[in-house]
């Protein structure tokens, strides 16, 4: 291993440094391997790791093939992960120790003959993530990427449009049902280019920027910008699981101007006591860029006030890509709006048979990509209709308002019909969020008792030391929400099932209902 130097790019995870010429090399390397088992230009390849350097690593040997690094949730279980192996009829697994036996069930349940390459998790990683030191020693089943990085000294050399065919296929978080693959047309060095370009400038990247990378890297934007990061020579540090109070140090002690963030991240760093959070000096971030979930205005105009000018936030989806852009200002402008198209993309609000709505009027939010996204089509599924011509649905709602600024009010798989009427539990969340004491919330619809359709259910996840009931929760929001919306059951729990990139599983929750497992009894419920 190269020290580093001052001067030297370099990637850091925990008390693990490597160069980011040696990141490259190594993954150079991979990318000879790779070739020398016959695969290449658009074979698809499998990661399910935790975040750390060979994650990148993996992710950049595999592109330099032209190959399709395909980055899965280490919180799928077998047939989740058995369903990307058939559908993207994928080549090659790359997994930590940890998830070797997830996708060993998977490759059985796909029959698939998909080579495994297991990547042994160093005992640093284990101790700063707080997981089981035993997994440092590898299964011994497979063959390891060490052994194939070594094997393999000579990198692989240019191979003319590989990054653009390595792009090619991405998939969906499967958050609200089976992930699609999202397949897209070829961009040209043109088109790849601008999209860098435009990434690099609105997130703050450039060459020596002290970059963190705060969410899970098989999540699309985290690893988008971290690959971006890595190629543009930023120093990069990489948390291999995240904690709000280890966030705030690494900012302080790295001197960090650029990170990717969610909404739930906000919450956690706001439920670190005010007192502490001032002992962290956070004056180097020039860019807090924060995406993936709805964020309350409440929490928003927080975070506002803790990263003033450097907090941005932008709205998109895989099929196309960032649609729009806000920052902190702008949004004190237009509290609650998620920005305005950016770059030649557009947005349409329309009913379901594609009839435009007056500002003010929710309705589905129909998207078009930015000018240099490509075309795409969902694997194995062919071009998605739409009645708006030239534009895409993808389950959001929400209103444009007079100036055009985008407001998004949920999805429309989670409008709770009660009584005929649709609630919408963003608006809910909102309101519950901005409570005293509340640190996460989840609201959703579970069958009604009687001949309502739905009801409400709000399970409450309170910031610690705080002192939550139902009670107080349902006569503080008596006075902000028409009774029909105020939740007929209110729960105060001490975690919601979030993924790693802040999306939180509602449907697990309703699943559980269903099957009876909550019990409506006890003081955190009415």
């Amino acid at each position: 291993m190269t020290d580093a130097s001052p001067k030297a790019p370099t990637l850091t995870c925990g008390s693990r440094h490597r160069t980011q010429a040696d990141v490259l090399a190594r993954a150079g390397q991979l990318g000879s391997a790779i070739l020398a088992t016959d695969l290449g230009r658009g074979a698809k390849c499998v990661i399910m790791a935790r975040n750390d350097i060979e994650f990148l690593e993996v992710s950049v040997g595999i592109a330099a093939t032209g190959a399709n690094p395909l980055p899965i949730n280490t919180r799928w279980t077998a047939p989740e992960v058995a369903h990307v192996l058939t559908d993207a009829k994928v080549r090659m697994i790359f997994a930590h120790t940890e998830f070797v036996p997830i996708v060993e069930a998977a490759r059985e349940l796909a029959a698939s003959d998909a080579r495994i390459v297991e990547i042994a998790m160093p005992a640093e990683l284990l101790a700063e993530g707080g997981w089981d030191q035993r997994l440092a020693e590898p299964t011994g089943r497979h063959e390891l990427l060490e052994e194939l990085i070594v094997a393999h000294p000579e990198p692989v050399g240019h191979i003319e449009g590989a990054i653009a065919d390595s792009m090619g296929v991405i998939y969906t978080s499967g958050t609200t049902g089976k992930p699609k693959g999202v397949a897209r047309e070829k961009m040209t060095q043109q088109q790849l280019l601008t999209l860098a370009g435009a990434n690099a400038q609105r997130a703050g990247l450039a060459p020596g920027v002290s970059m963190l990378v705060a969410g899970p890297l098989y999540h699309t934007s985290p690893n988008a910008l971290a690959v971006l990061g890595l190629r543009m020579g930023a120093n990069i540090v990489i948390m291999p699981r995240w904690d709000a109070r280890k966030f705030l140090k690494l900012v302080d002690t790295h001197r960090i101007q650029q990170v990717k963030i969610v909404p739930t991240m906000i919450s956690r760093i706001l439920s670190v006591p005010a007192a502490e959070r001032a002992t962290y000096d956070l004056s180097s971030l020039t860019h807090v860029i924060h995406s993936a979930a709805p964020c309350p205005p409440e929490l928003k105009r927080a975070a506002i006030e803790l990263f003033g000018d450097a907090l941005g936030e932008f709205y998109g989806c895989s099929e196309a890509g960032t649609i729009t852009w806000i920052g902190a200002s702008e949004w004190l402008a237009h509290p609650g709006s998620v920005g305005l198209p950016a770059d030649g993309s557009a947005v349409v609000i329309a009913d379901e048979h594609g009839n435009p709505l007056p500002a003010g009027e929710t309705g589905r939010v129909y998207v078009r990509g930015a000018d240099y996204w490509p075309a795409f089509e969902y694997l194995n599924q062919g071009v998605p209709s739409s009645p708006v011509p030239g534009l895409l649905w993808v389950g959001d709602l929400g209103y444009l308002d007079g100036d055009g600024y985008l407001f998004l009010i949920g999805r429309d798989s989670e409008v709770v019909i009660r009584g005929g009427v649709n609630i919408y539990p963003a608006e809910i969340e909102n309101a519950i969020i901005a409570l005293d004491g509340v640190e996460d919330v989840a609201v959703f619809g579970i069958p009604d008792a009687g001949d309502l359709g739905e009801a409400v259910v709000a399970h409450i996840q309170p910031r610690p030391g705080a002192s939550l009931t139902a009670a107080t929760v349902r006569e503080a929001l008596a006075s902000q929400l028409a009774d029909y919306k105020v939740p007929a059951h209110i729960r105060i729990v001490e975690a919601l099932p979030r993924d790693d990139s802040g999306k939180v599983y509602k449907r697990q929750i309703q699943t559980a209902y269903a099957a009876g497992e909550f019990v409506e009894s006890g003081a955190g419920v009415a």
